[in-house]
């Protein structure tokens, strides 16, 4: 990163800001709060800009916009001066904002008439079984009336209770209604209502809510309240489409009008950053390394050449500056995930570039199946054309809308494995496995050591991706001329290494042999799955016995890694034993992959056994370029006889939509977990501050600044 300084004259304090804004790359450095400088007051025009904005929110609230997806073409907009986009937003508040007030006015005072009303027709419906006048109910001089809902089992408890209350001078009436509640009517002297009250509470008795002006027996009133209802429901549908059309009609420019005031509202916000001259402002701010002709070339023209621009590398850089991520576009979902963990400090490389096509290979053998594989395709497809239309999907659904690329990636590489180990929507009657060594049957009979090829596949992806870890490791130790670090990077993978092919090219069974003349075979990656270990005619012999190999790969390098972490004090033994334990226990972690790939292959087998194959679909051989994807004849499993290709329908669905979606889930968290706890041990750190640039992504609006258009034109 690049610490650029920009002065400029104070009247081009707009064409600044607005550069900076465009050129989406530049973020603040907060020197006036550094320097103990005085918050600047704000223009007549700013302080509008807080005060409109209340008003245009509620007309957005008012017709239920959705500020994040663009209705119809952008709308173009005069920005260059704030006036002018004030100017554009009293238009649309004098066009628009009075008849919205007016229709939100009448239709709150027809909702609560109309809960008014449906109050008054519950009661009535209520009270008609008792025959009582709802405007009896109440207060006079002399007596208290109340009606209300309570169980049936207290009724008796309370006529007894108002008894002794009044010595028998009181009214009493109830009916039973339905589940276990009765309607009752209760009359004492106004002397007694308090008394009264609180013995109504003690027995659980809910009142019922009287509205005024209801007279008449409950039936009339229900009528009429029932009437008076269909009329507001009436009144209320023609004002919510009063507001549908003025939506349809002015939703774009209200929506033009929000975002013009939240970019005024950034540019304001923002000056809290500059520094002011009674002559000039000064602006300091990180940008990426290599931009600095782009940034130049912006400011001065949209500044007419009326500004001076430094750009400086300075010591605390390293230290301070915020962390710029360039990936591609189609990379960002893998970014998300990279950043998710923490953004890289400066001991740090990217690893995104990488994880971009790690991450869905390991997924896609996990989740290795050629139909689930194309349904996660199809969503993933599906996402990015909704994303590049500007759709969304709300907060939860958004998560399958922003890593739209991610979900490509995961299908075509789970079709891959599907297709290398012939599993189709859990089944493994349709397609012949590309890599043979992983097929259930070979010439009819079972294979035996599909499992223990598969483990060993595992391991040996584990054994690549950490080695490129520790190698990553040893690249960032160099860069930075850390040669202390990177000595013990560099025994750490020599040592790794020849763990490895410990691992690997060495198959003795007994202690003496590696004390024999016996030579040791070099573990080459991926070639030696399905030839076992050793000596198994694949791997290539060394020149050297088991002992002295130990020593050359195992004993020297962890001498050579031990010495200088031992002069780098506690962190440096605690770092020493953490690779010491981690070679091995990361290593076995990549079983994992045997472990789900077992697992999913077992579960969508039992739905293929439990249910009764009601349909099969049958499939027709296919050669392609001398490759065989159907086999003419594939081994049934509950028969082992020899059929043509088919598809059990109702096994298939049905393991897609329960175990597909859990295993793809468990296989997304599984392959997370690689990544962030064994491969980012090796060489991430995070810890790095995450670059803020200013800038605003408009959705609704485009500028018609000129000079803005032409400088973006040519950068």
């Amino acid at each position: 990163m690049v610490v650029a300084k920009v002065v400029s004259h104070k009247d081009m304090e707009r064409q600044v800001i607005i550069a900076l804004e465009e050129f989406k790359k530049f973020e603040f450095i907060d020197v006036p709060r550094q320097a103990g400088i005085a918050e600047i007051e704000k223009s007549r025009d700013e302080e509008a800009v807080y005060s409109v904005i209340d008003r245009i929110i509620k007309m957005v609230e008012s017709l239920a916009l959705d500020t994040k997806r663009r209705r119809g073409p952008f709308i173009e907009t005069n920005d260059h001066n704030l006036s002018d986009s004030l100017v554009f937003v009293a238009d649309v508040l004098e066009s628009v904002e009075e008849e919205i007030i007016e229709i939100d006015r009448d239709l709150t005072t027809a909702t609560q008439e109309h809960a008014r009303q449906l109050g008054i027709r519950d009661v009535a419906l209520s009270l008609r079984p008792l025959g009582i006048d709802p405007s009896l109910l109440g207060s006079t001089d002399y007596t208290f009336t109340t009606a209300g809902i309570m169980p049936t089992g207290r009724v008796s408890q309370l006529e007894w209770s108002l008894n002794e209350l009044t010595e028998g001078v009181f009214s009493f009436n109830s009916i039973s209604v339905e589940r276990g509640m009765s309607v009752a009517c209760i009359s004492v002297s106004i002397e007694r209502k308090d008394a009264a009250e609180r013995i109504l509470s003690a027995m659980e008795f809910e009142t019922f809510v009287i509205p005024g002006e209801s007279s008449g027996l409950p039936e009339e009133v229900s009528n009429n309240a029932t009437e008076r209802i269909r009329e507001l429901e009436t009144e209320i549908e023609r004002l919510e489409m009063r507001k549908k059309h003025l939506s349809t009609e002015w939703g774009g420019r209200i929506l033009a009008a929000w975002e013009l005031l939240m970019v005024e509202k950034s540019r304001v916000d923002i000056k809290r950053y500059i520094v002011y001259t009674p002559q000039s402002l000064k602006a300091w701010g990180w940008i990426p390394h290599g931009t600095e002709e782009q940034f130049e070339a912006l400011l001065i023209e949209l500044t007419n050449s009326v500004v001076e621009i430094t750009f400086d590398e300075p010591d605390f850089a390293e230290v301070e500056s915020p962390t710029y991520l360039k990936n591609p576009s189609f990379m960002k979902p893998t970014q998300d995930v990279v950043e998710a963990f923490g953004t890289p400090g400066k001991h740090d490389m990217d690893p995104t570039k990488i994880m971009w096509l790690s991450f869905p290979l390991i997924f896609g053998i996990v989740f290795a199946d050629v139909g689930q594989g194309f349904l996660i395709l199809l969503i993933g497809l599906f996402a990015w054309r909704a994303k590049r239309r500007g759709d969304d999907w709300g907060d939860i659904m958004g998560y399958i809308q922003s890593g739209a690329e991610g979900l490509v990636m995961m299908g075509i590489f789970a079709i891959l494995g599907g297709l290398l180990f012939g599993s189709f929507f859990g089944s493994e009657t349709v397609i012949e496995p590309i890599w043979p060594v992983f097929a259930h049957y070979i010439d009819g009979h079972a294979n035996p050591y599909r499992a223990s090829h598969m483990l060993k596949l595992s391991i040996e992806i584990g054994a690549i991706q950490l080695t490129l870890g520790i190698l990553l490791n040893l690249y960032v130790k160099l860069k930075h001329k850390e040669y202390r670090e990177a000595l013990a990077a560099f025994a750490y993978a020599w040592l790794y290494l020849g763990f490895v092919n410990l691992l690997f090219g060495v198959s003795y069974n007994s202690i003496g042999e590696w004390f024999s003349d016996k030579a040791v075979n070099l573990w080459i990656p991926i070639v030696g799955i399905g030839a076992g270990t050793g000596d198994n005619g694949v791997y290539p012999t060394l020149p050297i016995n088991a002992f002295m190999f130990t020593i050359l790969v195992f004993i020297v390098p962890f001498i050579l890694m031990a010495l200088p972490s031992l002069m780098g004090g506690m962190d440096g033994m605690v770092h020493l034993l953490e690779n010491g334990l981690g070679m091995i226990s990361h290593t076995v972690s990549y079983a994992r992959i045997f472990a789900l790939n077992t697992v999913h292959i077992i579960l969508s087998g039992v739905f293929f056994t439990l249910i009764p194959p009601l349909l099969e679909i049958p499939f027709p051989a296919i050669h392609i370029f001398g490759l065989e994807l159907i086999p003419e004849h594939v081994i049934r499993p509950d028969t082992h006889a020899e059929v043509g290709a088919y598809l059990p329908l109702l096994g298939a669905i049905i393991g897609t939509f329960i175990v597909g979606i859990l295993e793809g889930l468990l296989a997304f968290m599984h392959t997370l977990r690689l990544h962030f706890v064994e491969w980012f041990s090796k060489f991430y750190h995070a810890g790095g501050t995450p670059f803020k640039p200013f800038g605003y992504h408009r959705k609704h609006t485009v500028s018609m600044y000129k000079p803005l258009q032409m400088v973006m034109a040519t950068t």
